[in-house]
């Protein structure tokens, strides 16, 4: 049929309209309206960008599980066609009249599966046949004396699950065991072993010995990495100055990278997981546990508080670990992050990060010091006056250490008042409290509060590495 540049007046190419791909031949539509909600629940799932259309097949029943309809965009025109039949070729179709009833942007399609529903339907046990209960279950018109009153019927439990599968498309997997794939894979084609720097995890206890030598494939780990002998010497240098260190203390003190000391402090030092040295490396034939000095060695964590503008001042750290893609868009510009912001685990650490003064703001919220690094002389005096063991007074305890119970709290309270008076004193200077902080340290909309704990230490300590037990007595 030709174009008729006489009817383009009827066309209505400016209405819009909305497209469903109902899944069933409509010959009532009211009853399709029935089951899709009504026009109200309708206009809610089109005028939602994130709204699913349900479609429930028995819209009568509370208990009918609704098929899910996904929106796409489309364009696309809905065409009204006239046509003729003559009564003896009934065959033949002569088309009329043809006009463009209005355009089509979205679309909704049901390709989901909507096959789970469970019936309130239970065997009687009488004739034995199986009858519907619904209107015992969800009566209509009853009054709610009557249900308190009368407690001869006794209504079975039908408690339907809230989701019946995880997903409600087809899944093209098929899983299989773990004993089948790794037959099926090759030599070459298996997982590659985990990376690991074989250190020594030690949990705390006041009994149990601490090691005194490094783990053999942690020497062999210093030569196979080409690790510098300036660089060892001076790590060695640090911890016949002082036992215990923090992987953050040690970087900031040497101006080393994270690449410099990861495979050389397993090599001369054990990690505690737990305890009052939790997150700090001990040197090899230290005990802290029976020696008194070892006090100053002790962590320490601050916390900014939520005291007026200081605590959203200081912002929170970015998290150590390395930034993945997110692998659930294809879009690559969403995935793509800038090289300057990538984690600042790698660069050499700061006398800020790590040392506590007078002065001092701290650039993230949640903070750890070793006694030793607070630089208060008030702090510094409440250490010293801690009586000694050979005078009856300390004694290492499992969660305290050689600290007196609530010292830590005493030093918070403390730590909390010098940089409130810190923080007041910029601003009242007209400077910006957080001036000095680096941008590149910061990641507007992270909430992730990250620790100066090690990451690959703190996090399965039994994984790839040794974990020190007590040997056994003969």
């Amino acid at each position: 049929m030709e174009c008729d540049p006489m009817n383009s007046h009827r066309h209505r190419l400016g209405k819009e309209l909305v497209c469903i791909e109902y899944p069933g031949v409509v010959r009532n539509p009211d009853r399709m309206m029935e089951t899709l909600g009504g026009a109200a629940e309708l206009s809610t799932a089109i005028c939602a960008e994130k709204r699913r259309l349900e479609l429930r097949f028995r819209p009568e029943s509370i208990y009918s599980k609704p098929a899910f309809g996904d929106r796409s965009h489309k364009t696309g025109l809905v065409l009204r066609i006239k046509t003729l039949r003559k009564r003896s070729q009934p065959n033949e179709v002569e088309i009329r009249s043809l006009e463009i009833a209005g355009r089509v942007g979205l679309v909704f399609k049901f390709e989901s599966m909507c096959d789970f529903q469970l019936l309130p339907a239970f065997r009687n046990k009488t004739t034995t046949a199986v009858e519907c209960m619904y209107e015992q279950l969800v009566p209509k018109g009853a009054s709610t004396t009557a249900l308190a009153d009368d407690g001869s019927d006794n209504v079975p439990y039908f408690l339907p699950p809230i989701t019946f599968s995880r997903f409600d498309t087809a899944q093209m997997s098929i899983f299989k065991t773990k004993e089948i794939l790794a037959d099926m894979l090759g030599a070459t084609e298996k997982e590659r072993a985990r990376r690991t720097k074989h250190g020594i995890y030690v949990p705390f206890n006041l009994t149990d010995p601490l090691p005194t030598e490094a783990n053999a494939l942690a020497l062999e780990t210093i030569k196979n990495r080409n690790v510098k002998e300036e660089v060892i010497e001076m790590v060695t240098k640090k911890f016949e100055e002082r036992p215990i260190w923090t992987k953050t203390a040690l970087k900031g003190s040497l101006q080393l990278s994270e690449e410099d000391i990861r495979y050389l402090l397993p090599s001369m030092a054990f990690y505690f997981v737990n305890g009052p040295w939790r997150g700090t490396w001990v040197r090899f034939g230290y005990d802290p546990r029976k020696l008194f000095e070892s006090r100053y060695y002790q962590l320490l964590d601050f916390r900014i508080r939520a005291i007026g503008a200081m605590h959203d001042k200081v912002k929170v750290k970015r998290t150590q670990k390395p930034i993945r893609p997110c692998m659930r868009f294809s879009n690559p510009a969403s995935n793509s992050r800038d090289p300057s912001k990538l984690s600042v685990n790698r660069t050499a650490g700061n006398q800020s990060d790590y040392v506590f003064s007078m002065d001092t703001l701290p650039q993230v919220r949640i903070i750890f010091y070793q006694y030793c690094d607070v630089r208060v002389p008030r702090i510094q005096q409440m250490l010293e006056k801690i009586p000694t063991p050979t005078m009856g007074g300390a004694a290492c305890d499992e969660k305290t250490g050689w600290l007196p119970p609530r010292f830590d709290e005493q030093c918070r309270d403390i730590l909390t008042d010098i940089v409130l008076t810190n923080f007041k004193e910029k601003k009242k200077g007209g400077e910006d409290p957080m001036a000095s902080t680096s941008a590149s340290e910061f990641e507007t909309g992270d909430e992730t509060e990250a620790t100066t704990f090690d990451e690959d230490e703190d996090t399965d300590f039994e994984v790839g590495a040794e974990k020190f037990v007590k040997p056994a007595l003969k």
